[in-house]
Protein backbone atom coordinates (compact mmCIF):
# COMPACT_ATOMS: atom_id res chain seq x y z
CA UNK A 1 0.00 0.00 0.00
CA UNK A 2 1.03 3.58 -0.50
CA UNK A 3 0.89 5.57 2.73
CA UNK A 4 1.31 9.27 3.52
CA UNK A 5 2.56 9.95 7.07
CA UNK A 6 2.18 13.45 8.54
CA UNK A 7 3.80 14.23 11.89
CA UNK A 8 6.05 17.02 13.18
CA UNK A 9 8.24 14.53 15.11
CA UNK A 10 11.20 13.71 12.83
CA UNK A 11 12.22 10.64 14.84
CA UNK A 12 8.71 9.18 14.66
CA UNK A 13 8.49 9.93 10.91
CA UNK A 14 11.74 8.05 10.30
CA UNK A 15 10.62 5.09 12.43
CA UNK A 16 7.20 4.86 10.77
CA UNK A 17 8.78 5.10 7.34
CA UNK A 18 11.14 2.24 8.24
CA UNK A 19 8.35 0.06 9.67
CA UNK A 20 6.07 0.58 6.70
CA UNK A 21 8.83 -0.05 4.16
CA UNK A 22 10.00 -3.16 6.00
CA UNK A 23 6.45 -4.49 5.81
CA UNK A 24 6.14 -4.00 2.05
CA UNK A 25 4.53 -0.56 1.89
CA UNK A 26 5.59 2.64 0.20
CA UNK A 27 5.70 5.57 2.66
CA UNK A 28 5.97 9.29 2.02
CA UNK A 29 6.72 11.13 5.26
CA UNK A 30 6.20 14.86 5.75
CA UNK A 31 6.42 17.09 8.81
CA UNK A 32 3.64 19.63 8.26
CA UNK A 33 0.00 19.72 7.24
CA UNK A 34 0.23 22.48 4.62
CA UNK A 35 2.92 20.67 2.63
CA UNK A 36 0.95 17.44 2.97
CA UNK A 37 -2.09 19.08 1.34
CA UNK A 38 0.11 19.97 -1.64
CA UNK A 39 1.68 16.49 -1.72
CA UNK A 40 -1.75 14.84 -1.66
CA UNK A 41 -2.75 16.90 -4.70
CA UNK A 42 -0.04 15.28 -6.80
CA UNK A 43 -0.03 11.70 -5.48
CA UNK A 44 -2.49 8.91 -4.75
CA UNK A 45 -2.46 7.12 -1.38
CA UNK A 46 -4.25 4.13 0.12
CA UNK A 47 -3.79 5.47 3.66
CA UNK A 48 -2.95 8.70 5.42
CA UNK A 49 -1.58 8.66 8.98
CA UNK A 50 -1.94 12.14 10.45
CA UNK A 51 -0.93 13.55 13.81
CA UNK A 52 -3.34 15.94 15.52
CA UNK A 53 -1.01 18.40 17.26
CA UNK A 54 1.44 20.03 14.87
CA UNK A 55 2.80 23.58 14.58
CA UNK A 56 0.98 26.00 12.27
CA UNK A 57 -1.85 23.63 11.24
CA UNK A 58 -3.23 20.64 13.12
CA UNK A 59 -4.58 17.35 11.82
CA UNK A 60 -8.15 18.67 11.71
CA UNK A 61 -7.01 21.54 9.49
CA UNK A 62 -5.37 19.00 7.19
CA UNK A 63 -8.53 16.86 6.94
CA UNK A 64 -10.68 19.91 6.20
CA UNK A 65 -8.29 21.40 3.61
CA UNK A 66 -7.02 18.31 1.79
CA UNK A 67 -8.79 16.80 -1.19
CA UNK A 68 -8.74 13.23 0.09
CA UNK A 69 -10.08 10.69 -2.41
CA UNK A 70 -12.99 8.59 -1.19
CA UNK A 71 -10.95 5.34 -1.37
CA UNK A 72 -8.16 6.73 0.84
CA UNK A 73 -8.44 5.79 4.52
CA UNK A 74 -7.23 8.32 7.10
CA UNK A 75 -6.08 7.38 10.58
CA UNK A 76 -5.44 9.89 13.34
CA UNK A 77 -2.15 9.04 15.09
CA UNK A 78 -1.91 11.01 18.32
CA UNK A 79 -1.04 11.08 22.00
CA UNK A 80 -3.62 13.83 22.49
CA UNK A 81 -6.74 11.93 23.48
CA UNK A 82 -9.73 14.23 23.80
CA UNK A 83 -13.23 13.00 22.97
CA UNK A 84 -14.22 16.29 21.33
CA UNK A 85 -11.16 16.24 19.08
CA UNK A 86 -11.72 12.61 18.13
CA UNK A 87 -15.40 13.34 17.43
CA UNK A 88 -14.44 16.34 15.26
CA UNK A 89 -11.92 14.21 13.37
CA UNK A 90 -14.49 11.45 12.72
CA UNK A 91 -17.03 14.05 11.59
CA UNK A 92 -14.39 15.43 9.22
CA UNK A 93 -13.83 11.99 7.70
CA UNK A 94 -11.17 9.92 9.47
CA UNK A 95 -11.57 6.15 9.46
CA UNK A 96 -10.03 5.49 12.88
CA UNK A 97 -7.25 6.42 15.28
CA UNK A 98 -4.14 5.01 16.93
CA UNK A 99 -3.02 6.33 20.32
CA UNK A 100 0.70 7.01 20.85
CA UNK A 101 2.75 5.28 22.02
CA UNK A 102 1.97 2.20 19.96
CA UNK A 103 4.02 -0.69 18.69
CA UNK A 104 4.58 -2.00 15.19
CA UNK A 105 2.12 -4.85 15.61
CA UNK A 106 -0.64 -2.49 16.72
CA UNK A 107 -0.04 -0.13 13.79
CA UNK A 108 -0.12 -2.97 11.28
CA UNK A 109 -3.28 -4.37 12.85
CA UNK A 110 -5.00 -1.00 12.41
CA UNK A 111 -3.90 -0.79 8.78
CA UNK A 112 -5.08 -4.34 8.17
CA UNK A 113 -8.44 -3.73 9.83
CA UNK A 114 -9.14 -0.51 7.96
CA UNK A 115 -7.94 -1.86 4.62
CA UNK A 116 -10.04 -5.01 4.88
CA UNK A 117 -7.05 -7.04 3.67
CA UNK A 118 -4.73 -9.54 5.28
CA UNK A 119 -1.28 -7.96 5.39
CA UNK A 120 2.21 -9.42 5.76
CA UNK A 121 2.93 -9.92 9.46
CA UNK A 122 6.50 -11.19 9.24
CA UNK A 123 9.21 -9.27 11.05
CA UNK A 124 6.67 -7.52 13.27
CA UNK A 125 8.24 -6.03 16.40
CA UNK A 126 6.35 -5.35 19.60
CA UNK A 127 8.51 -2.48 20.89
CA UNK A 128 6.71 0.83 21.39
CA UNK A 129 7.16 3.63 18.93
Amino acid sequence: MRILVIDDNAKLLAELGHILTRNGHSADCIDNAAAAVVMLGSSCYDFILVDYRMPEHDGLWFIKNASIPRHTKTLLVTSYVDRNVIKQMFNAGISGYVVKPFDEKELLMHLEFHSGNQMNRQNVNSGEI
